[in-house]
């Protein structure tokens, strides 16, 4: 197998000189002995300076994990008032029965909120830049299959991040859950509220799942902290159409109260999909019991939204030139 090392050292010097600082496709940190105090199967608190903050973020190393094989990872975040560990309990992304091969990181929010509700000015975007960066130069990161996920106000974020230049390019693929899609116009209408956003590729694949009973943030959208929410079917339409995939959709039903709407056709169907459930509320969907479904007045969903997000995951990485557009 010496033949496999040596062309993979070869590899890997060559991506580091074509890309150098550029985090994007760096293969830095491959080959690299884990930090100190971790291990493969295990979950580290890891603490950095963003914004002359330090902040802090838990990483999940796959029990599949070597330091030669680029390896996906998962950015998953909290809802308001929520934290870190909460996330990791919640959306079961490191239970072994969904995922033995993938990162999974789980960044702190500020007073436990994200850049995107209401009168938060720290800048997250610039904290989930500099967890990649963190990151990257110290395990070994699949550049191509960088996502996100997230629940509420994390949600929300997810949508921040899509619709910014820079990190539209660096994320392959966004799956929010009961996402707080909150924009900053009043009088609010839900339906044709004008949704800004600044990807930089219109070819973004987007998944977002809600529920019909969602009592703090409402399927049909409406004023919320002074801001407005979109509904979530006009919220979804708009991705659609600025991925140029119109407004058709097929729908699919996934189990007795839930339909799934895939918008798209040939190789890009499926690029923009949204999960209704019409009976759940305020919740990530699990057939098993969570900090959402054990709530008074909720309960099991009749499906798992985590293999569906991991599936979506692993059917859209970024492509080739989605890479080098960046080089």
């Amino acid at each position: 197998m010496l033949w496999l090392r040596v062309a993979f050292l070869a590899g890997l010097g060559e991506a580091l000189a074509i890309t150098k600082s550029r985090s994007l496709i760096s293969l830095e940190g491959c080959l690299k002995r884990l930090p100190h105090g971790q291990s493969v199967g295990s979950v580290a608190n890891v603490t950095i300076t963003s914004g002359g903050l330090l902040r802090y973020f838990l990483i999940s190393i796959p029990p599949t994990y070597h330091a030669e094989a680029p390896t996906p990872a998962i950015l998953s975040y909290h809802g308001g008032v929520r934290t870190a560990e909460d996330q990791l309990q919640l959306d079961q992304m490191t239970n072994p029965e969904f995922n033995t091969n993938s990162f999974v990181i789980y960044p702190q929010g500020v007073n436990n909120t994200w850049q995107g509700v209401p009168n938060i000015t720290i800048n997250d975007v610039q904290f989930t830049t500099d967890i990649l960066n963190h990151v990257q130069s110290q395990y070994c990161i699949d550049s191509a299959r960088i996502f996100a996920t997230g629940k509420s106000d994390g949600a929300g974020f997810c949508n921040v991040l899509a619709c910014d230049p820079v990190m539209s390019h660096r994320i392959a693929a966004f799956a929010p859950v009961s996402g707080a899609f909150y924009i900053d116009t009043l009088p609010c209408a839900p339906n044709d509220v004008p949704i800004p956003c600044h990807s930089s590729r219109n070819n973004i694949p987007f998944l977002e799942f809600h529920g019909g009973n969602d009592s703090t943030i409402k399927y049909q959208g409406g004023e919320r902290k002074k801001e407005c929410l979109p509904s979530i079917p006009h919220f979804i339409q708009q991705w659609a159409v600025r991925d140029r995939l119109g407004l058709h959709n097929v729908t699919t039903q996934i189990s007795s109260n839930t339909v799934s709407y895939k918008f798209g056709t040939g190789v890009n169907f499926g690029l923009v999909e949204h999960v209704y459930d019409a009976v759940i509320g305020h919740d990530w969907p699990s057939t098993a019991p969570n900090a959402d479904n054990q709530v008074v007045g909720h309960h099991l969903a009749s499906f798992n939204a985590t293999p569906i997000i991991l599936d979506f995951f692993k059917q859209h990485p970024l492509s080739f030139w989605d890479i080098i557009s960046e080089i």
